[in-house]
This record gives C-alpha cells, structure tokens and sequence, in this order.
C-alpha cells in the first residue's frame, strides 16, 4: 500500500473513471458506503434485474469532515475481505469557497470475496422463567399492558403515516432486558376482536425499542418481521446503532437473530459508557440507519435531531 501527499491538489488516481469513484459525505453513514463499496467491487442486480459493472479497482473519495467515514468505510472493506486498499493519496482541493482536505483511497477487488449468508426470519425469545413466578405477576401485567397499548398505538400511527419502522420507548421494564423483550412481544401480539381493549396488533411493523431504569440499566430491543428481513435484519440494524453509540465493546444479547436482537448496557466509566448520556441517540441512531437505507424518508441536517419516525413527544429529562 503507497500513500502519497499532495501539497496542493489530489491528483488524478490510476485506473480512474467517472463510474468507479464512491464519493463519500455527511448524507448517508458507514453501512450505506460499505454495501455501495460491495457492490462496486463484487457486483449487484438492480432493480430491473440487469446486473451491474463490476470493478476491479474503486476509488473511494472524500472532503473535510466526511475523510473519517471515508477511512472507516474502506477499513471495513479490507476487514470483510471485499477489496484491499492499494493506495492512499492526500491533499487539498481548491473549491469557490477555499481549499479542502481532501483522501482518495484505491481499493483493488478481492476476487476470492465470498457474501455472508443471511439468515431469515429468526424467532421469538421464550419468556424466561423468572419472569412466571406469582411474585412477578402484578410487574408482569403492568409491563404488558403497557406493551399491549404502545402496539395499538404503533399501528394507528402506521396505518395513518404509511410507516413500516416505529422507535420508541417504555417504561414499566426498567431497564431490564427481559421485561423489554416480553414488552415488545406484547406490542406484536395479534389483536383479539373480542377484547373489551385492543392491544398489540403492530407485528409487522419494524421497531426499535428502549427501557432506562433512572440513569443506569438501559435495555434496547430491535425487532424487524421476516416480510421485512430482505431489507434489513434485527441483529444488523442493533450492530449500527452500537457503532454510532461506540458500545461495541458491549455484548449483543447471545439469543438475538435477524428477528429479535438485543443488548443490556450498564454504566462503564473505564469504557466511557454512561447510559445517561447514550439513551438521547437511540431513537435518532436507530432512525439514521433506515435513513441510510432508504427506508424512510431524508430529512435536511437542520431537522435531523428534531425529527423522528417514532415517538417525539415524550420527555427524556
């Protein structure tokens, strides 16, 4: 791997064309560029069933503050074995308004690359034991009652907005990571006409779903129905929300898959991790990831922390 610097501008990179450069900015995240990046390097069918050129070199480039998602994009690309970065120019651009930093990385495919097999569907959590005991039954019917209501809510929304993704937050788990699960079980239990009260009824709708107990315990549950799962899965939409929260180092729930995946996370001051502070992000980190995907709507950075395809109107403080 060559890294060159350039004083003034970067100059033109070998093997270069209009097609394979992956220009990187604030717009979409890490995960967009990384399948963007696949695809260029491994190839893709598009929508109208031609498959599209595949490259043997791409060049991923990138201005000012979008270089670090430029290098953690390429990073990735060498880690899952996709590419191998070949050269590494640094410089400056001249633009109307001053010169920019600017990285333009060569990433040469990898032409043993192998996809990772996705699995499907996934299953329900089975409702552990601790949670049956007569001692649990008065918690138990607070927590989905809760759930149960948060459902028909969800759906109500869905059904208005056209929505297929909801993130929110309950209260009655606490933080506690089974409660949570059982909690959005109930969200997605099918509806009983007969019920006096309707309750649940939002299982195809994908969810994202958090429980703080005061400022610590923080619970996180990602929930996304099989129809769903060709464009995303549970386990991968948690991943990304870890990444933007920087709790890698916590351990996804071991049980998860591309259905239910999820995570306990307890205040860490040797790892920085202080639920207090991450709980804000959750909904805004776990709607930037279906942002990045397509699956809902862009919204302008000035509304970005404002707007959220989930619930808005509750008071975190």
């Amino acid at each position: 791997m060559a890294e060159e610097k350039v004083e003034n501008k970067v100059e033109k990179v070998e093997e270069k064309t209009d097609d394979n450069i992956l220009r990187i900015s604030r717009q979409h995240n890490v995960p967009f560029y990384v399948r963007a990046g696949t695809n260029f390097l491994q190839g893709v069918t598009g929508k109208d069933g031609v498959e599209k050129k595949i490259f043997d070199t791409i060049v991923v480039s990138a201005l000012g503050a979008a270089i670090p998602t430029a290098a953690t994009v390429t990073g990735l690309l060498e880690k899952n074995k996709v590419g191998t970065i070949e050269k590494i120019q640094t410089g400056y651009t001249d633009l109307d308004y001053g010169k920019r930093p600017h990285i333009m990385v060569t990433v040469r495919r990898d032409p043993n690359y192998v996809a990772p097999v996705r699995k499907s569907q996934g299953k329900e959590p089975e409702t552990p034991e601790s949670l049956k005991t007569e001692k649990m039954e008065k918690k138990m019917k607070k927590v989905l009652k809760e759930g149960g209501k948060r459902g028909v809510e969800i759906e109500g929304a869905a059904d208005m907005g056209g929505l297929k993704y909801f993130c929110t937050k309950v209260d009655e788990p606490k933080g506690d990571l089974d409660m949570l699960v059982e909690s959005v079980k109930a969200m997605n239990a099918k509806s009983d006409p007969s019920d006096e009260e309707r309750k649940g009824g939002s299982g195809r709708i994908g969810k994202t779903v958090f429980s703080m107990a005061d400022d610590n315990d923080l619970a996180i549950v990602c929930y996304v129905p099989k129809e769903e799962q060709k464009s995303l899965t549970a386990t991968e939409w948690l991943d990304d929300i870890k990444l933007k929260l920087s709790i890698n180092a916590v351990e996804t729930r071991e049980d998860s898959n591309s259905m239910y995946a999820m995570i306990k996370i307890v205040n860490d001051s040797e790892k920085n991790i202080f639920c207090l502070k991450i709980r804000d992000y959750v909904i805004q980190h776990a709607n930037a990831y279906l942002r990045g995907k397509g699956l809902v709507p862009e919204v302008d950075d000035d509304d970005e922390d404002e707007m959220v395809f989930g619930d808005d109107d509750f008071d975190l403080a």
